[in-house]
């Protein structure tokens, strides 16, 4: 039998989400995005259908009537960021690991007998009970609940559940990860605030998740490559759609509004940088993994050279202001020692200029072995620490040059980033995953 064409996203993946899901609604495809970030910020965020944190789904009533529904209307769950793999966190200090006696027994006598996959047999429950009187059952039996019941029972009735990585510590670990070095010999890892924070990043906590994720998820996507640990898994698939952009709110072409008009010359050429959570991803003297400090040095000196350039450096900005500002640049500059890009430079691609960020060559090469034609057609120019100078010299000097690279930028965005591009493939994806037992 056929299942129903609907994705339900659960979180937020910056914009990714949202923009994928509006695209997938014009393929036929139901979609919903319910944002459960506890973080009410939408800096980073453009839109969603529901917000947990928002009336009227801020009620646990609401919640479970929400859970509901989704599971009746929904066939793919789709999760994203390290941490992220819930649906309803409302209950979880009450979960209790040991045996609950009749509290559990009946759980499973429910579920394994009266309910046997059949989603309308909890709604009727749900509303013969009333929603107020289903509560204080719910409530009832929640210490008896297992761990990530939630996603437990999107199992139990046969959902599939999809998950994108976004992080250098989602599935792999500090002592694998601090082994890729910088080109000054360092581990990557020594250069990041968040690799010293036990809260943000350490191995007990890496191997409970890497553990946990790839164990409920059907499948996961990846951009980047960082293939040790548990992001070896075949569940997992180098996937470039995964992480689109809008082609029209990121265009070349866009109106900026005079308030933003940045005040520098026509001449002088713009180097864009960016941070989120500066003050928590910097170390002293703005040493980060974004490479801030080396930027600051390498600008300085070319300055003093006589060069006519300015740097503009943007910290937690409104992500959909900040594309005022990027429209502006004439190069778009990042990470020197990581590996890889990210929203940034994605950005920057789409909007025609010619990004700048250390291309991993190991990383790369295993990306070759799934996307080949991606990997071959990145225009991205490469550079770390040690070359950066030369690199952004070069492109300073010579405009036609920037200009070319802008182009290719562009091209390539629209064919591996935009968001309709990425709903066609996406369309292909969910329902190969559907037909999947």
């Amino acid at each position: 039998m056929s299942k129903n064409k609907g994705v339900l996203y659960v979180g937020q993946c910056y914009y990714n989400f949202w923009y994928l899901s509006r695209e997938l609604r014009k393929l036929g495809w139901k979609t919903e995005l319910v944002n459960t970030d506890p973080n009410l910020s939408d800096d980073f965020y453009h839109g969603e259908d529901v917000h947990f944190l928002k009336h009227p789904y801020n009620s646990q009533v609401k919640k479970l009537e929400y859970f509901l529904y989704a599971l009746s209307n929904f066939e793919i769950f789709h999760f994203a960021n390290k941490k992220g793999l819930f649906f309803i966190s409302d209950y979880d200090g009450m979960v209790n690991k040991q045996p609950h006696g009749f509290k559990r027994f009946f759980l499973k006598f429910l579920l394994n007998k009266l309910v046997k996959k059949r989603v309308g047999v909890l709604f009727r429950l749900f509303y013969f009970l009333g929603p107020s009187f289903s509560l204080k059952v719910f409530k009832f039996f929640a210490p008896a609940f297992p761990e990530r019941w939630d996603l437990i029972l999107l199992k139990k009735f046969d959902k599939k559940i999809a998950y994108s990585n976004n992080g250098c510590n989602d599935g792999v670990t500090k002592e694998s990860f601090r082994k890729w070095e910088t080109t000054t010999n360092e581990s990557v890892c020594s250069i990041c605030s968040w690799g010293k924070d036990d809260l943000v990043c350490n191995d007990a906590e890496n191997n409970k998740w890497g553990t946990f994720r790839n164990n409920i998820c059907d499948l996961q996507f990846l951009i980047g490559s960082n293939r040790a640990d548990y992001n070896k898994s075949e569940k997992i698939r180098e996937t470039p759609w995964a992480y689109c952009v809008d082609k029209n709110l990121w265009s070349p072409d866009i109106l900026i509004p005079a308030n933003y008009i940045l005040p520098f010359h026509k001449d002088t050429v713009k180097i864009y940088h960016a941070i989120g959570n500066y003050e928590t991803r910097s170390q002293l003297n703005s040493k980060s993994i974004k490479s801030t400090h080396i930027y600051l040095e390498v600008i300085k000196k070319l300055k003093n050279e006589g060069h006519n350039i300015e740097i503009i450096f943007f910290n937690d900005v409104p992500n959909k202001k900040i594309k005022y500002y990027q429209s502006q640049a004439d190069i778009f500059v990042d990470m020197l020692s990581y590996g890889f890009y990210g929203a940034n430079i994605r950005e920057g691609l789409m909007l025609g200029k010619p990004c700048v960020c250390y291309l991993r060559g190991e990383w790369l090469d295993d990306m070759r072995k799934e996307v080949p034609d991606y990997v071959n057609e990145i225009p991205v120019v490469s550079a770390n620490e040690l070359t950066i100078y030369e690199v952004l010299k070069d492109l300073i000097v010579n405009t036609n040059k920037r200009k070319e690279v802008g182009r290719k930028s562009r091209e390539f965005a629209m064919k591996w980033h935009a968001s309709d591009v990425a709903a066609v493939k996406f369309d292909e994806i969910y329902s190969k995953l559907l037909s999947e037992n």
